[in-house]
């Protein structure tokens, strides 16, 4: 006896659409961790390089500075949130020339901005620093410790993710 199929019946449509469905919500989770996954990455990525970016311009002109240079972090150990200094310009036979002061602290936009300021003029380092400080020791003068933290917050989807850095180094002046 041979059946006359016409076509799909309702229970079979109302399955197949069912597990479409179920299908494609189990992809789309994926899709979405993925994307909140590396979107809190880059974010994390991008605080740790301007935090590094900040933090090696400050090296490189600190490894510049003489120890009589510093100004406003005495070497007491305690921590300070901005440090002041000069760098030779020109050596001569007659002895250095010292530039005008040079000062890094934060500020700008909600005090979250990593500045090097020189003469009136400023520029900016890094955003979204939120903390910086600066030391020196009695036993060792010659050295300032340097302490960066960078944190930014995001939101992939509807989930709050927050990224933080902390980069330490230590500086070893010029004599």
């Amino acid at each position: 006896m041979i059946k006359d199929d016409r076509g799909f019946t309702l229970l079979e449509i109302i399955i197949v659409v069912f597990l479409f469905s179920v299908i494609s919500a189990a992809i789309f989770s994926v899709l979405a961790t993925g994307r909140n996954s590396l979107s809190a990455g880059e974010s994390q990525i991008g605080v740790q390089q301007a935090c590094r970016n900040g933090l090696d311009s400050m090296i490189k002109e600190l490894r510049q500075a003489g120890v009589s240079t510093i100004t406003d972090v005495p070497a007491n150990g305690t921590n300070y949130s901005s440090i002041t200094f000069q760098i030779p310009t020109s050596i001569a036979a007659t002895g250095i020339t010292w530039s005008s002061n040079i000062q890094y602290a934060l500020g700008g936009l909600n005090n979250a901005q990593l500045l090097r300021m020189q003469s009136g003029s400023q520029r900016v380092l890094a955003n979204n620093i939120s903390a910086l400080s600066f030391n020196r020791s009695a036993t060792n003068p010659n050295v300032v410790n340097i302490s960066v933290t960078a944190q930014k917050n995001t939101f992939p989807g509807f989930t709050a993710r927050q990224s933080t850095i902390t980069l330490v180094s230590q500086v070893r002046l010029r004599n």
